[in-house]
């Protein structure tokens, strides 16, 4: 046994099968990206056989790039008037490759390579949400009502960096906005796809065979379960019930290898909004019912017969928020108030809302855009249809949860009328009312130091009501006159 010089990644085609595979289609670009290990393969599509339906093919093209002939060439998806290639985008199958390798075995000798990484390729359908955005500008065109969820006017906030703590950059470092960013800061490394019995590809298979000539064998002196043990090594029971080093390319494969919880959790977390039965569909099978319940409202509550992930999920505690760096706890705070404006309505406003909550434009629409979706002349309405079967079939967790938000709206309106409560301010006196108080304050003074005066003597006191009258009748003459 003996191993390789270098890393390789390995590519895996799940959708198609092995006999079929790509070795005899027509691959019209090819790029990776080394740092994110990601690969993009623009395969071409057999136009000419019997089996490709023109019309369909016709009218996806026209849907995506237009029937306009001023269009511009390097803004179009497709090369001709048909659908006439398909994007393959890869995604991750595990998180860690450490513990892999890929064996050749060649005159009783086994070469082991490790591998760096492994990625499934899976189609990509970019090109739909060009159609729904070119089938929006062609409304526009035509007069027609459209979503428009632009503000007229968006403050502008200046934010400036600061040291953050570690945890909380490795808490960044693993969300999906992190993991978004660097993919998108790292170019495409555009290549050549070489043929599989192409003589350079067999030049590369060579490299996997350890050139070292020597004779000597290393005698492990271990049992072969020890030995196994120390090839492979099993996983740590933390590295893997954390869910949240998963990132969005990780396969489903592997998800399904979490304990309940935490798959529960990873694919609520992703969907935001999901129901029971779809939920129940991506877990591995053989899960009661009853314990994915129990789990699921650790994890989500109930809005309109569908899950919805909790918003200390959504927002960690120590965090703040990506726009404008708004704290965890107000996010979450008006994060549930919209969950619970939807448990009183199927629509609401957003208006209304948004001057109670009191966050940026920025977080508002984020919290809106990952819960809701927009309808003109209605309002904003949750992204799934309210599931009625759900909460026939399961009336006690009906029951429970609104309970539960029964408890949270006392608890949300008192939070929020103290948070929109403005500071009082102290009555600034006038001149004449801070005269007056002064010669108040003057007249009780001298009160008190005639009442001591007059423990004195009676004759003190005498001569001094004596002097307190001679003022008094020049200020009522003074008065008079």
């Amino acid at each position: 046994m003996e191993d390789g010089d270098s890393d390789s990644v390995v590519s895996e085609y799940p959708i198609r099968s092995a006999r079929e595979g790509y070795d005899n289609v027509t691959f019209l670009k090819t790029s990776i990206k080394p740092d994110n290990q990601e690969v993009r393969l623009e395969v071409s599509v057999d136009t000419e056989n019997v089996n490709y339906d023109h019309s369909k093919g016709e009218q996806i093209a026209i849907n995506v790039d237009g029937s306009l002939k001023h269009e511009k060439e390097t803004d179009k998806a497709f090369d001709s008037q048909l659908m006439d290639k398909t994007v393959l985008h890869s995604m991750r199958a595990l998180p860690d490759c450490s513990n892999y390798a890929i064996g050749v075995l060649q005159d009783g000798e086994l070469h082991l390579t490790s591998l760096k990484g492994i990625v499934q390729m899976r189609p990509q359908f970019n090109y739909l949400d060009k159609s729904d955005k070119r089938a929006k500008e062609e409304a526009k065109i035509m007069g027609e009502e459209v979503e428009d969820e632009e503000d007229s006017a968006k403050q502008v906030n200046v934010t400036f960096a600061r040291q953050e703590p570690e945890f909380l950059k490795k808490i960044r470092e693993q969300s999906f906005q992190h993991y978004s960013k660097k993919s998108l800061e790292e170019r495409w490394v555009h290549t050549s796809y070489v043929p599989v019995n192409a003589p350079k590809a067999e030049l590369a298979r060579m490299e996997m065979i350890s050139s070292s000539n020597e004779d000597s064998v290393n005698n492990l002196n271990l049992s072969s379960e020890k030995y196994l043990a120390l090839l492979a090594p099993p996983h740590k029971e933390d590295e893997v019930t954390k869910a949240a080093v998963l990132t969005p390319s990780t396969s489903l494969k592997y998800i399904r290898t979490l304990p309940l919880l935490d798959q529960i959790k990873v694919f609520v977390k992703d969907a935001k909004v999901i129901a029971f039965t779809q939920l129940k569909s991506l877990l591995s099978p053989g899960h009661d019912p009853a314990a994915v319940l129990k789990y699921l409202q650790q994890v989500a509550v109930l809005v309109q017969g569908n899950w919805v992930v909790n918003s200390e999920l959504v927002y960690p505690k120590d965090t703040v928020s990506a726009h404008n760096g708004i704290p965890t706890d107000l996010m979450c705070r008006a994060r549930d108030y919209v969950l619970l404006a939807f448990t009183e309505s199927q629509y609401i406003d957003r208006k209304p809302i948004s001057s109670v909550i009191k966050l940026p434009s920025e977080e508002v629409t984020e919290i809106f855009t990952n819960l809701a979706r927009h309808q003109p002349k209605k309002g904003w309405t949750l992204i799934l249809p309210r599931n009625q079967e759900f909460l026939d079939r399961y009336p006690e967790i009906s029951q429970r949860q609104d309970m539960l938000w029964e408890a949270k709206r006392k608890h949300l309106r008192e939070a929020m009328e103290t948070h929109n409560q403005p500071p009082q301010r102290q009555r600034r006196k006038s001149n004449r009312e801070s005269i007056g108080s002064e010669n108040e304050e003057r007249n009780i003074g001298r009160g008190k130091k005639t009442l001591r005066d007059s423990s004195i003597s009676d004759n003190d006191c005498t001569a001094e009501n004596v002097k307190q009258k001679k003022p008094t009748r020049s200020r009522k003459s003074s008065e008079t006159t």
